[in-house]
């Protein structure tokens, strides 16, 4: 059965009502050449030789505009039918010309150069349609992600897919060379000046509970005064301390800080004593059903409540990531050289994408032709193109009628 395609009944129509004229031509020639055949006037050989010739050409063009989908008249004759009984090498040939020039990468680069592709999507994103549906379409998806941790098969399979993962890392290597990294760039200096300066603000904060804390502690015997004053000159230096060092880069404790990360670093990357560490390490993180349960309720926690978030009209997610676009596309709108550079990837990554995929892609027509039955190929071939090859069938008629009258002039 033939499937339904939108406007086929108006184009079945029109092809119909097409064949018509070169029809209503081949009559009118039939008729012209039946009035004048054996008339004695000298006009009449004229017109006769042109509707003979006329009737010849329609007849030639007919014949050659059916064979083209069908037998004529329903004979085998060979050489015809030839969409039907070729479709699957047409599909092929239509496949590997979409792909060397349509898809080919110059042809790609050199259509896309000539778009300010970055352009379009700055002042598209500057759009409140543009923004709201990149919104809508970025909260969908991660609401679709969020929800399919609901499913048990989904949470299993991540449970197993992490201690599969988790079985084959040794945690002591990986992180001798996370220190390493931190070191290498001097981001862990930049962490302790952090810590430092927290560690500040709590003693600062704090100093009346430390103080209440020892003095509670303290021996009955110890004078209250002189317990406070220790205490406070204890935390005067300590907080003196820890201010020096995060305001002196080279700081003699700092570059103990520093000998000592890094000799942890090397021994945790070559060391026995730490790889074993490391195994035991990871063997009671795969044991540990509790800390398992406990990350799984934290994630829990985590996905329901951003499920809840996108859920509501005034999301804060959604408020957040339409404010990041709005400030991305401005910056980009004002940004040639960003946008020369944007331009440049975007039609790089195109190019090679479809390089990449253009035979695939193409094959999609050779597939999906060779999966039509050649009746129905035939069918919808002349659908699309009969109209137009119609006009065949009236050239070839007043051509030979033409011819004709010049064969006539000879004779």
């Amino acid at each position: 059965m033939q499937r339904e395609i939108p406007g086929e009944a108006e184009k079945l129509a029109r092809l119909k009502a097409m064949k018509r004229l070169p029809l209503a031509l081949l009559l009118l020639m039939l008729g012209l050449f039946i009035f004048t055949l054996h008339r004695p006037e000298a006009w009449a050989g004229w017109v006769n030789a042109f509707a003979e010739a006329g009737m010849i050409g329609a007849l030639a063009d007919w014949f050659a505009v059916v064979a083209l989908f069908r037998h004529p008249l329903g004979i085998p004759i060979p050489h015809t039918a030839i969409v039907p009984r070729r479709k699957d090498e047409i599909g092929e040939s239509m496949s590997r010309f979409v792909a060397e020039h349509f898809l080919h990468p110059d042809v790609v680069s050199a259509r896309l150069r000539d778009v300010n592709m970055a352009s379009g999507i700055a002042r598209w994103l500057r759009d409140g349609g543009g923004r709201k549906r990149v919104t809508d379409l970025a909260a969908t998806l991660l609401q679709s992600m969020l929800s399919a941790f609901h499913e048990e098969r989904v949470r299993d399979f991540i449970r197993r897919l992490s201690r599969r993962r988790l079985a084959k890392v040794n945690p002591a290597p990986l992180l001798g060379r996370t220190l390493d990294w931190l070191i290498r760039g001097g981001r862990h200096q930049q962490i302790l000046t952090q810590a430092l300066r927290y560690a500040i603000v709590l003693l600062h904060d704090h100093r009346e509970t430390i103080r209440d804390n020892v003095q509670r502690e303290s021996p009955w015997w110890m004078p209250g005064f002189v317990d406070d004053r220790i205490v406070k000159q204890m935390l005067d230096r300590i907080e003196s301390l820890l201010l020096e060092m995060s305001l002196d880069p080279d700081h003699p404790m700092r570059a103990e800080f520093n000998s000592s990360l890094q000799r942890w670093s090397e021994e945790l990357q070559s060391s026995a004593e730490m790889a074993r560490w490391g195994d035991r390490l990871r063997e009671s993180l795969l044991e540990n059903e509790e800390l398992q349960d406990y990350l799984y309720r934290l994630w829990s926690d985590l996905a329901a409540g951003l499920e809840k978030d996108l859920a509501n009209p005034d999301s804060v997610i959604r408020e957040q990531l339409a404010s990041w676009l709005d400030s991305w596309a401005e910056e980009l709108a004002s940004d040639e050289a960003m946008q020369a550079w944007l331009n440049g990837w975007l039609v790089e990554s195109a190019a090679l994408l479809v390089d990449r995929n253009r035979h695939g892609i193409a094959s999609l027509i050779s597939e999906t032709v060779k999966s039509w039955d050649a009746k129905d190929t035939g069918y919808r071939v002349e659908l699309a193109i009969g109209k137009d090859l119609q006009y065949i069938r009236i050239n070839g008629t007043l051509v030979g009628g033409l011819v004709g009258l010049v064969i006539h002039a000879f004779k």
